[in-house]
């Protein structure tokens, strides 16, 4: 490796801010890690500030993977940064610091406060703090940004090819003459002598064959190293790794194909929730997760509801598990669409997912705003938008949102996917049989120009309370809701009209405390297995319905 990290220790200081902004108590605090495993912070909203004296100089680069959710940075008591989400990676360039000692502060502040468009009140919790890695990265005069990696097939045959796009950033005051050599796998390609404008990024791009190259398949998830490297004058003064999986995803007709096969989904959702933890999790507990999800039988895992911790989707990718990546929104009204930062907050969060996780060969679909106002003029609106960035950024993989079972009969964006999606709760919110419920679903797509496309149930599921047992067939009870799921996987994957199904949800996670109603312990209880992961009842039986299809 050329580029080289400063080493940032994990024990940061600490400091509750008052409403004015002056200290308060102070802690030591690990980061990553969620403020709330604090016990004295349990459940603060508000204002905190994180302090930690670093000693570097010249050009460098701080990435932030997660913090949440608004974020201010200084270094020696001057601003040089801000960020809006908790869910995506921003970066700050520092250029021509004085080499010595500097005093870093990120003041970080999870409150709902009037700027905040996305983080709202919701179905989940927004913890507090630095709740992803940071690095700190020493960068000489020019360094790649980013290098995006899209494979595809060329005359409908699978061959290896791909088209790659590299982000080179010159940070002098003179143009430079420089070349770039990719390595993927045993096959390398150039750009030689490229001009680089002063104080500029210029993007490289080009198609290139890998004849070499297996095929990424979810039986042999094959992953390449792409290792990026930049010349001036003979001499290596940057690098770039990645992973990369030739792979592709398409959909024809009602069908969703990787690598032109069909494949059925069954998955989860999954919520970065983990009762010792909160959101930021270890990577021991992202393994014990994808391993007790493989074990299920699923096959996907949908990232409810905001991108989701890189280090989990490269579980993901070598372990072959599809990925439906979704920006971050959930269940926002017209009135809460109409925030004056919504729009700007939803393109941000949508613009920094994709440039960061655009390499993953496991995400197969981009997904956005969940059960928001699809059936309205205006909310019609900020689905056209949101959607035309994302084929804008990235238009080899399909989209799609979850629309709400009770915009059946009034949903007006069905024409903008290219996977209808529909979370619906027979046998939990209402006790409609499994079977009419999809019955009445596709009559409406038919009548709709979602018709003839993929439809898939991207919710549906029951609640009960890890240990509440009783041979009455309550709702809350472990029985009930392995009867319900039994009913519901079992009529979804045995009708060939559908793509497949998501359940809701793969382990119960915290809500906000104005969810409290219909929500005991404070908890969304959905999940197949509790917060600590311990098993119910019916993750047993849904285990056996996955691996029987």
């Amino acid at each position: 490796m050329v580029r080289r990290e400063v080493p940032l220790d994990p024990i940061w200081d600490f400091h509750i801010l008052s409403s004015s902004g002056e200290k308060q108590e102070e802690y030591k605090m690990l980061v990553p890690s969620c403020w709330e495993s604090n016990p004295n912070l349990a459940s603060y909203k508000g204002k905190a500030v994180y302090s930690k004296r670093v000693t570097f100089g010249g050009n460098a680069r701080l990435v932030f993977k997660g913090v949440s959710h608004t974020a201010y940075v200084y270094l020696d008591k001057k601003q040089v940064g801000y960020h809006y989400n908790a869910y995506t990676e921003f970066n700050i360039l520092l250029q021509d610091i004085p080499h010595g000692e500097h005093l870093l502060e990120i003041i970080v502040d999870n409150s709902f406060h009037e700027e905040s468009a996305l983080h709202v009140s919701n179905d989940y919790h927004s913890y507090g703090g630095i709740t992803r890695p940071i690095v700190m990265e020493e960068i000489g005069e020019m360094f790649i940004k980013n290098t995006h990696f899209i494979p595809y097939q060329e005359n409908g045959k699978w061959y290896a090819y791909a088209s790659i796009k590299t982000l080179l950033s010159n940070l002098s005051n003179e143009k430079k003459l420089v070349t770039l050599k990719i390595k993927v796998g045993d096959d390398e390609i150039s750009f030689v002598d490229k001009v680089l404008p002063p104080n500029a990024e210029t993007l490289l791009e080009n198609s290139f064959e890998f004849p070499a190259a297996t095929t990424y398949t979810l039986e042999n998830p094959k992953l390449y190293m792409l290792e990026a490297k930049l010349f001036d004058k003979g001499k290596e003064v940057d690098d770039l790794i990645d992973r990369v999986g030739f792979r592709e995803v398409k959909v024809n007709g009602k069908d969703i194909l990787f690598n032109g096969e069909k494949v059925i989904i069954k998955g989860v959702n999954r919520h970065e929730d983990y009762a010792e933890f909160g959101c930021a999790l270890p990577l021991e507990a992202m393994y014990r997760d994808i391993e007790m999800i493989k074990s299920l039988g699923a096959n996907c895992i949908r990232t409810s509801h905001y991108p989701n911790d890189e280090r989990f989707l490269d579980l993901c990718d070598e372990n072959g598990i599809l990925v439906w990546e979704e920006s971050h929104a959930r269940g926002l009204s017209e009135e809460q669409m109409r925030h004056k930062n919504f729009e700007k907050q939803s393109l941000d969060c949508i613009k920094e997912m994709i440039e960061s996780h655009i390499n993953h060969p496991s995400i197969y679909v981009w997904g956005i705003l969940n059960e928001c106002v699809s059936n309205t003029e205006f909310g019609r609106s900020c689905y056209v938008k949101q959607f035309e960035l994302i084929k804008h950024l990235d238009s080899s993989r399909p989209v799609s949102f979850a629309s709400l079972e009770a915009h059946i009969g009034s949903d007006l964006c069905l024409d903008l996917v290219d996977i209808v999606s529909f979370n619906i709760y027979p046998r939990w919110y209402h006790e409609t049989s499994v079977k009419d419920s999809l019955c009445n679903l596709k009559q409406f797509v038919n009548s709709t120009s979602g018709a003839g496309k993929p439809l898939l149930i991207s919710e549906i599921g029951a609640g009960a309370i890890y240990g509440y047992r009783n041979n009455n067939q309550e709702k809350w009870t472990e029985e009930y809701q392995q009867s319900a799921l039994t009913e519901q996987v079992t009529t979804i994957l045995s009708d060939e009209d559908l793509s497949g199904v998501i359940i809701w949800q793969y382990a119960d996670c915290r809500v906000d405390k104005g969810w409290f109603h219909g929500r005991p312990k404070s908890q969304n209880n959905k999940g197949l297995v509790d917060t600590y992961r311990r098993e119910k009842l019916a993750y047993h039986k849904v285990k056996g319905i996955f691996h029987s299809y």
